[in-house]
């Protein structure tokens, strides 16, 4: 007899990004321990690997935008009476839900079916706002959740304006055991200075570009992994800096150890960030990392000048220093690299899937 205890992820889709790495890699976890639903807003196919016991469902295939906010509150309404039939049909003893959207109609999906709700958020409130209609529904919400669980003590700090003290946890991202697995430090590492991301304004990839162009480093090469709305745009930057053929675009890829494993370098130039998901994994694959001081979450797991470097967000000539100290000295990188591992284990999927099961446990 399966006496395991039922549990399902909402979230708005499973396409590639750090919220929904989390999710899967917290699924794939869960699965010995639990019976895991995922379900999601909208029908996509999982980019990232999911254990085949894993049942997955959704609620539309696509989510049509309103004009007005009588057209949006009826389409919410539908869409939380989709999540709440899930819930029901698969008899779902705790929901945990990720990103905004999915979090307010979980938690009134839940409190209708009168079964505890973790809802986790994954953005910087303080650069990333909503309109008043949802300013609104997070309020009324979020405190109606059993727990809040943010990345950050700042992002902790807004939260707790509204939400009971006691109800918010701090928890880490996890490293995906698939992707830690993957790693190799015996093979060699070529002269690659690596960045990790979706391509747009607040990734500030341009900054990376123009402080490459400006280090000459004939012998080095510049590899973008991600895709996003500035993909052709930071193309046309390498291009009038005449450095094409030294920077690589991949586009999104299914497997990233490859590009830890054979680079030296890892540049985060983050304008913000709710939890540096790229940044650790980096650290952990022993790569000497530069990242911007932004908030929330570089600071955490940096010490700047110990195992990986620190400079202001959107300082070119620092980042420019950062990378040439680095590029010119192996033993700075090998010292960096062994204290930026160190740092990431804790980051490892049985540390972190243990304090989400403290608070799942808690409610069940």
């Amino acid at each position: 007899m399966n006496t395991k205890k039922h549990i399902a992820f909402i979230i708005y889709s499973l396409d590639s990004g750090g919220a929904e790495r989390v999710v899967t890699t917290l699924a794939n976890h869960f699965v010995k321990s639990y019976n895991v639903t995922i379900i999601t807003i909208i029908n996509k196919p999982s980019f990232y690997a999911l254990d085949t016991t894993i049942n997955l469902k959704y609620c539309v295939d696509k989510v049509t935008s309103s004009k007005h906010v009588f057209g949006a509150l009826i389409n919410n309404l539908k869409l939380m009476r989709k999540i709440k039939g899930h819930l029901k049909k698969q008899k779902i003893d705790i929901a945990l839900s990720f990103m905004t959207t999915s979090n307010v109609l979980s938690v009134l999906a839940s409190r209708a079916l009168k079964i505890p709700c973790i809802i986790s958020e994954r953005s910087n409130p303080y650069i990333y706002t909503h309109n008043s209609f949802w300013n609104k529904l997070v309020k009324f919400t979020y405190p109606k959740a059993n727990f809040l669980v943010v990345q950050s003590q700042l992002i902790e700090d807004y939260y707790t304006q509204f939400v009971k003290k006691e109800q918010v946890f701090i928890l880490p991202n996890p490293i995906a055991e698939d992707l830690s697995l993957r790693k190799h430090i015996s093979e060699e590492r070529k002269k690659i200075i690596l960045n990790v991301g979706r391509l747009d304004s607040n990734k500030a990839q341009d900054l990376l570009i123009k402080a490459f162009a400006n280090l000459n480093a004939n012998d080095w090469k510049l590899i973008l992994v991600g895709d996003g709305q500035l993909l052709e745009s930071y193309k046309a930057l390498a291009e009038e800096l005449n450095i094409s053929s030294s920077i690589v675009f991949t586009g999104n890829v299914s497997d990233i150890s490859t590009y830890y494993n054979a680079a030296s370098i890892f540049a985060f130039t983050s304008k913000s960030e709710g939890f540096p998901n790229a940044l650790v994994e980096a650290m952990y694959f022993e790569l000497a990392c530069v990242s911007t001081n932004c908030p929330t979450g570089p600071s955490e797991v940096i010490d700047d000048s110990k195992n990986g470097y620190l400079i202001e967000v959107d300082n070119q000539k620092q980042l420019e220093a950062r990378l040439l100290k680095l590029m010119n000295n192996d033993a700075l990188r090998v010292s960096f690299g062994k204290e930026a591992y160190s740092t990431a284990q804790s980051f490892e999927i049985n540390n972190v899937a243990n304090q989400w099961n403290n608070l799942i446990t808690k409610l069940l």
